[in-house]
């Protein structure tokens, strides 16, 4: 049987319209639903992601509401357009555009998704539906998705059609079918009996590389998802390019029960790369050049993912090591180039190890590497080339004085070379030398090609890394300079923490502050500005400065704790510069009396109240002067006295210290009232970090701990 792609073979709509407007490579949000109770009754992990916290089973408009659907423009789906609802009713979903809100470090922002909803037959499956949700590659094709769907109803239907999904049963040996769309017949020339029972792996044949096969495979065995492109034919033996997600499915138990397969014909998309069709040529012509071409796309086709599954520059430059040797190479050298032009990170590999040379050829390479390199001269122009007898060639000579370096990269193998700049979006930013030795054949036109796509993957994944260091310093450096340096009181110790969450940019709306005045008390403040972005960090920079201004102002007037939070709380409504935020503000007067005690007069806005930690060990709750959050109507503030013994240890923090997901704030503040009575009087930094380690969470927290006497 051949494995020749049959390019005469009508492409069918959905694969053509399909896969330029969907990303069929991307991961799918997956539902099984039951129709006749409306419920969500198992999920892969991508839905779960995009409904985070919903237990299943969950009724749909609870999952729904979870994930946010709404339409293109942010308004609320009615009963009558939600995707859900339709399939629930009987209806079949052929493809409606959607929005479901997702978290990015700089806030919440919508997804484009076009929805697949279809009802089920067999006797497995019969009363329940299969929800597919793809995400979109742009949000203005999108809209010509809705717009095309409205003027010609036929082209909604594209993208379903043209896509084949199947569901197999992940408990039974061999994992065999239970259900496909009538898409599959369409594609595939099988119909619904032929398959239901069969393992999927029928389609394949003996041009399917073993790769794939492997990947899909080893995937399946442990019960993850996969997505790969691979050879298949048709019942009649006409061969075609599959692109294949596999998504597992779990029950309310988390035990895996199916397999839902999303695949798609894209032998359009494959044939029109430069690479594959060379790799299809090659096949056609010699068995030999084939295994090589397949070798080659599966190094490019998962060379993306591993390039960017790390935020680390060295990291990710061995990353692109282990891609190009041995897959192209015997060996290989990376150079990146600093701001200035000069050499910054340089490694290397062998395939063959070879730890000794290696370290040693970087070693030189970075003292004896010259300006008049190619690497520093023609690389800077992105364009690539080779030499197919380097070793002989006067070239050599140019890239470095040092004769030693040059023999020693003659003895790890240098006959042919290729010279792949890596290109980031404004320069280029590295070099790559790939080599290969002696009885090897020299580097073909097309492993150039594959090497400089390669060398672009890898270029653009440096430029995000450097990207990525360079908005993590500023948000550092933001977040530093935001908050204070705590002065130096007598009889007082101040220790302050603050914690970004972990899941969002280091910089938040939490901070505290401490201010000596001019009465001879000491202010002290720990807030909170809705939000976790740059926006709360700057609003909270805002409300610092309003705070302290008022404080300052206030403490030369004679006016109370009270009413600086009610001028405050003015001023951010009339100023606008702060949403709601939280906060609470003290002053510590210095002892009066013999007994050592001072004096702490507070007021609180909707924060979580201060704990004071009294020398016996006893643990009093400040709560007696609570007020409204900041910003959300006029309210009457009032103030609460307390002495404080010499030995005490006040309290403040922000909630995400005591706050869980699903846990009533009540747990939260026990736990930290029990740390706070067993902590050792003097250790206040002591005292903040372990707070902060057994109270993990992924919101911003601050933590303001003050030692009396």
């Amino acid at each position: 049987m051949s494995s020749t792609v049959d390019s005469t073979r009508p492409v069918p709509a959905g694969a053509a319209y399909g896969p330029p407007l969907v990303e069929l490579d991307a991961p799918a949000a997956v539902l099984l639903v039951e129709l006749a109770s409306r419920s969500v009754v198992h999920a892969n992990d991508v839905a779960e992601q995009l409904a985070p916290g919903v237990g299943l089973p969950a009724g749909i408009d609870a999952w729904g509401d979870a994930a946010d659907l709404r339409d293109l423009d942010g308004a609320e789906l009615t009963d009558t357009a939600h995707p859900l609802s339709l399939l629930t009713g009987g209806r079949p979903v052929a493809g409606q555009a959607v929005t479901a809100a997702r978290l990015s470090k700089l806030g919440r922002r919508r997804a484009p998704l076009w929805v697949v909803g279809l009802p089920l037959s067999g006797d497995r499956l019969a009363g329940f539906g299969l929800v597919v949700l793809l995400p979109l590659r742009r949000r203005d094709q999108a809209d010509e998705v809705v717009r095309r769907a409205e003027i010609h109803l036929r082209e909604r239907a594209l993208v379903a059609t043209g896509v084949t999904f199947t569901i197999a049963d992940a408990q039974a040996p061999d994992s065999p079918l239970l259900w496909v769309n009538p898409a599959f017949t369409t594609v595939t020339g099988y119909t619904s009996e032929e398959v239901v029972g069969r393992n999927c792996r029928f389609l394949q044949g003996p041009g399917t590389d073993p790769s794939a096969r492997a990947q899909l495979r080893e995937a399946l065995a442990a019960g993850q998802s996969v997505t790969t492109t691979i050879l298949n034919y048709r019942k009649d033996g006409s061969a075609f390019w599959n692109l294949v997600a596999i998504n597992p499915v779990h029950d309310d138990a988390g035990t895996l029960t199916h397999f839902v397969g999303i695949q798609s014909d894209v032998t359009a998309r494959v044939t029109a790369d430069a690479e594959r069709d060379r790799a299809l040529a090659a096949e056609q012509a010699a068995r030999a050049d084939a295994v090589r071409a397949q070798e080659q796309l599966a190094l490019l086709a998962g060379a993306s993912a591993r390039l960017a599954s790390t935020l680390d520059e060295r990291t990710s430059l061995e990353h692109l090591l282990a891609l190009a040797v041995p897959g192209l190479a015997d060996w290989a050298m990376v150079t990146t180039f600093d701001d200035a032009g000069g050499i910054g990170e340089l490694v290397a590999r062998h395939r063959d190890g070879r730890e000794g040379d290696v370290t040693e050829l970087t070693k030189r390479a970075r003292h004896g590497l010259t300006d008049r390199a190619p690497m520093f001269q023609q690389h800077r122009g992105a364009r690539a080339w080779r030499v197919d007898r380097y070793a002989t060639s006067p070239q050599r000579a140019g890239y470095s004085d040092d004769p030693e370096l040059l023999a020693l990269s003659e003895s790890l193998g240098l006959q042919s070379v290729m010279f792949v700049p890596l290109p980031g979006r404004r320069s280029v930013l590295g070099s790559m030398v790939l080599a290969r030795g002696e009885g090897r054949e020299p580097f073909t036109g097309t492993e150039l090609a594959v090497a400089e796509d390669l060398g672009r993957r890898a270029g653009l994944t440096l430029d995000n890394v450097r990207l990525y260091e360079a908005e993590h310093h500023i948000a550092e450096t933001l977040q530093r300079s935001l908050l204070p340096e705590l002065p130096a009181v007598d009889g007082l110790e101040f220790v302050g923490r603050y914690r970004a969450g972990a899941e969002i940019a280091e910089v938040g709306g939490d901070f505290y502050d401490v201010v000596p005045l001019t009465d001879g008390t000491v202010g002290v403040c720990v807030g909170d500005v809705v939000g976790h972005d740059l926006a709360a960090a700057a609003a909270m920079g805002h409300l610092r400065g309003l705070l302290r201004a008022c404080a300052w102002d206030a403490a030369d007037a004679g006016r109370d704790c009270a009413d600086v939070v009610a001028r405050v709380d003015r001023m951010v409504q009339g100023l606008h510069t702060v949403p709601m935020a939280t906060l609470v503000y003290a002053t510590l007067g210095p002892p009066t009396g013999t007994d050592g005690a001072w004096t702490l007069a507070y007021s609180s806005a909707g924060h979580p109240p201060m704990l004071l930690r009294h020398p016996d060990g006893r643990v009093e709750t400040l709560d007696a002067a609570n007020g409204l959050l900041l910003g959300v109507e006029a309210w009457k503030r009032s103030v609460a006295t307390v002495p404080v013994p010499a030995g005490s240890l006040l309290l403040a923090y922000t909630d995400g210290l005591v706050e869980r997901r699903g846990e009533d704030i009540s747990h939260g503040l026990d736990r930290v009232r029990d740390v706070l009575a067993a902590a050792r009087p003097g250790e206040p930094g002591r005292l903040c970090d372990r707070l902060l380690a057994e109270n993990p969470t992924d919101d911003d927290t601050a933590v303001l701990a003050i030692q009396v006497g």
